[in-house]
Formats: C-alpha cells, sequence, structure tokens
C-alpha cells in the first residue's frame, strides 16, 4: 500500500493520478501542515478542506503537525505512523530540481519505504497541459507578490491564466520554483467537487493568499 504527499494543489494531484493510472495501490493522502497555523505550508490552504478534499476522493487521510524548527524530525514521524499502518511507498509531487527528489528518497529510505516521483523531470508546459488536459480544475490561491496582484488570487488555471504565465519573464507555469499555488477543486479523482463559498485575498508577510473560509462539497452530475 502507498501513500501521497499531499499539499491539495495541481502537482501532488497530477502524481496522484499518474500513480494510480500506473497501478500503484494508493490508499492515503499524508498531509504534513505547519503546526503554527493549522495550514498547508506555503500554500495557505485551511486543514479542514484538505480534511474534505481526502473526503471527495473517498481516501484515507493522515494528518501530521510539523513545527518550523523540526519539520524534518516531524516529517520523520509522520511517515513511521504509516509505516505502521501497513504504508511501503511515498507518492511525491515534485518536477524539480533534484535535491527536492533527493530529500524525499532520504527520508523514505529512514523508514525503509520505497519513494515514487510520477512526474519528476517533465517538463513544466507538459505537467500544466496533462492536467489540465485529464479534466482536473485547480484555483491559484497563493502568489509572490512582485508577480501577482490581489485580484489574481482565486483565478482558475486554464488558458487564460496560461497566456498570462507566458508573458511574464521568468515565471515558470508550474511555479515550481515557488511562484504561486494551487487548490484542486475537481477532477477524475474527485467523487464530489469542491466549491469555495466564501473567500478573500489578503497577505500575509507581504505575500499574497486565498483566504478561505467556507467551502461546501457538492454533488456532480
Amino acid at each position: 500500500m502507498y501513500a501521497a504527499s499531499w499539499s491539495g494543489g495541481k502537482d501532488c494531484c497530477l502524481a496522484l493520478y499518474k500513480a494510480l493510472q500506473a497501478g500503484y495501490d494508493v490508499h492515503v493522502l499524508a498531509n504534513f501542515y505547519s503546526e503554527r497555523y493549522e495550514r498547508v505550508r506555503f500554500h495557505g490552504t485551511p486543514i479542514a478542506l484538505i480534511r474534505d478534499q481526502a473526503r471527495a476522493m473517498g481516501l484515507d487521510l493522515l494528518q501530521w503537525p510539523t513545527p518550523d524548527e523540526t519539520y524534518e524530525e516531524a516529517f520523520l514521524a509522520g511517515l513511521r505512523v504509516l509505516v505502521d499502518r501497513g504504508v511501503t511507498g511515498m507518492v511525491f509531487g515534485d518536477i524539480y530540481p533534484e535535491a527536492h527528489r533527493d530529500w524525499g528518497r532520504r527520508m523514505c529510505a529512514e523508514v525503509g519505504i520505497e519513494a515514487v516521483h510520477p512526474i519528476f523531470g517533465m517538463d513544466t508546459q507538459q505537467v500544466m497541459a496533462e492536467f489540465l488536459a485529464t479534466g482536473f480544475e485547480a484555483v491559484v490561491i497563493s502568489g509572490r507578490p512582485d508577480l501577482f496582484s490581489g485580484e489574481q488570487m482565486g483565478a482558475r488555471l486554464g488558458p487564460e491564466f496560461l497566456d498570462w504565465c507566458a508573458e511574464q519573464p521568468g515565471l515558470d507555469v508550474c511555479g515550481e520554483n515557488g511562484e504561486y499555488h494551487t487548490v484542486v477543486v475537481d477532477g477524475p479523482l474527485f467523487r464530489q467537487r469542491v466549491e469555495l463559498t466564501e473567500a478573500e485575498p489578503c497577505q500575509v508577510n507581504g505575500h499574497w493568499f486565498v483566504d478561505i473560509r467556507a467551502w461546501e462539497l457538492r454533488d456532480k452530475p
């Protein structure tokens, strides 16, 4: 049995989808969140929304708090809990750099499980194209203030967003350098759709986020 490292965003979602398509038996989402804020690191997604994402996909979920000062130790502790539950491998959504992939491999080796990176090394244009072509939907929920404005928070990934990205010098279309982050709200893995019903842009330490205050799981047609 495998777990998927889960932030709620597009890259880990596509990695999970491709792992399942390749025959990996993934039953658990592993969400390591900021202990201080009770939100996903860098994304700002409320951990309660992550629980509803897992519910919408019919998957089990392990949520594990990680302090800023001892992140790696806390991550390993969470992995050991997964191992105790029978997990033998972890799926990661890293695309690059090698240092991120190597870190995941090292963490998994520490507890004796396999690290799987289904989208590592793919061209980021290809990652985005495949994500959208597969039928997933996601919205931008955080962004660097030198690249994004408050009005762009909550933007849906699609042709208009991709055209804008192409016009920005040095902007990776997948935000793999930390330019922006997303939350997935629908797609082929989802039995129900996540509808954000109350959300507004805000700035924290100068960085743009979407403050998601309310959402609903809605049945799909």
